[in-house]
Formats: C-alpha cells, structure tokens, sequence
C-alpha cells in the first residue's frame, strides 16, 4: 500500500552494551500530495544533513534533560528522499557518521539494555490513520518510583519538552529556504495512505521494554555446584 505523498525519512541510531544496536526515525513531509510532492532536491537534501540534521539530532541525544545512559552511543544519521511506495529516490543513502560518537547525558543509575522510553507524537485527530506515532529514548537512567513503578512528573516533562525542541530543529522552522514546509509527520500506507502533522508530544511515566533486544542479548551464565549429601 501506497504512501499519500513523497517525503523525507529520518533515521539515527547505534550502539549498546553487549554489541546490541538501537534506532529510530521521523518522517517530514510538505503540504503537497502524490508522487511529485515538494521535497529538497539533492544539493538541499545533503546540506540539510550535515548543517542542521546532525546538529539536532546530537543535541537531542546528548540532551541532560533526556537523562540517556552514556553508554547510549549515536553513531549515525541518514535521510533519504521516499517515493509513495517507500522506496528512496537515490540509490545511495545519504549518511552522516558522528565522529566521535555521541553519548548519552547521564552515567548514573544505567538501566538494562532492553529498558526505553516512549515520546509519542500527537496530531490534531485523536482516533484513526496516522493519528499517533512514537519514537524511543534509548537506555533511559530515570529513577523508579518504589510504591508507583513509575518515573517522576518533573523527569517525563523534561523529556517531552526535550523531544519538542528536537523536533522543532529537525524541521528547522522557518529555517533555511531549502526545507521551508517540511514538517514532522506521522504517516501511514493503510488504505491510500494519511499524513498528519505533529502537534504535541506525550511522554508517559512507565519504562516500556524492548523486546527484541533482550532476545538478541546473549545469555551469560555463572555455574555453581549444589551438593546435598549422599542419595
């Protein structure tokens, strides 16, 4: 199924401890709709990348109000140009290679590798195609409330307004001439596709897990003998 419009697909991402990875991604799209809709040509799409994309991404990640583990690290960033059938335009991703890496804020309290944080992104529709997406703080390090099980009122806000700041960079509103109208969107290829654009951002108070890192983690055992006398 098909998306409603060309746009730009932003991923970043890297590495844990234990070799696991982790990622994430944003799409930006313009008001303009179908398979020729406004997008930065390829001289726009590289400066885009390596003068304000990168920027913005490194400092969400290394954000203090963030608190993501130092040994979090972003490695990269790419953006690419995405047909309607979520295909890229060019051949060749356009990547950007963080060197040094960028590390988490915080080196307290470090959580399993597992453990992450969900932004949700809102739009103006509460139900329905595209109405809602998310992305993940990696290895988060927030206290846990004993008695709730849950972080603190103070801990979520920052990382929401946090997740605002990145997102208003990344689109870079008003922001140069080359990327004018492009904004963070939740979109969907359900149907004939739907793009919304993001209006808020939610931060919940509950660590979530993800669970395809602790299948990947490998298992690391200590032996020890049990000796219960003679049978």
């Amino acid at each position: 199924m098909p998306f409603d419009r060309r746009h730009v697909l932003a991923q970043w991402g890297g590495t844990l401890p234990g070799g696991e990875i982790w990622s994430n991604s944003l799409r930006l799209a313009s008001t303009d709709t179908g398979p020729d809709a406004d997008v930065p040509d390829h001289d726009a799409m590289v400066e885009w990348l390596t003068t304000y994309a990168k920027d913005a991404v490194a400092a969400w990640h290394s954000d203090f109000g963030l608190k993501c583990s130092s040994a979090a690290k972003l490695t990269y960033l790419k953006m690419n140009v995405v047909d309607i059938q979520g295909h890229y335009v060019e051949l060749n991703t356009l990547e950007h290679l963080y060197s040094p890496v960028v590390s988490g804020s915080s080196a307290s309290n470090p959580h399993p590798t597992q453990i992450a944080l969900a932004v949700s992104l809102t739009t103006e529709f509460s139900r329905g195609t595209a109405h809602r997406g998310r992305f993940y703080v990696p290895m988060p390090v927030h206290q846990v409330d004993p008695v709730s099980g849950l972080i603190s009122v103070p801990d979520a806000l920052q990382v929401a307004t946090a997740a605002k700041t990145f997102i208003e960079a990344l689109a870079d509103e008003p922001g140069p001439d080359f990327v004018v109208g492009m904004r963070v969107c939740v979109m969907s290829q359900r149907g004939t596709g739907a793009t919304n654009v993001v209006t808020g951002v939610d931060v919940g108070r509950a660590l979530d897990t993800q669970q395809r890192r602790r299948n990947s983690l490998k298992e690391m055992y200590e032996h020890v003998s049990v000796d219960q006398g003679a049978t």
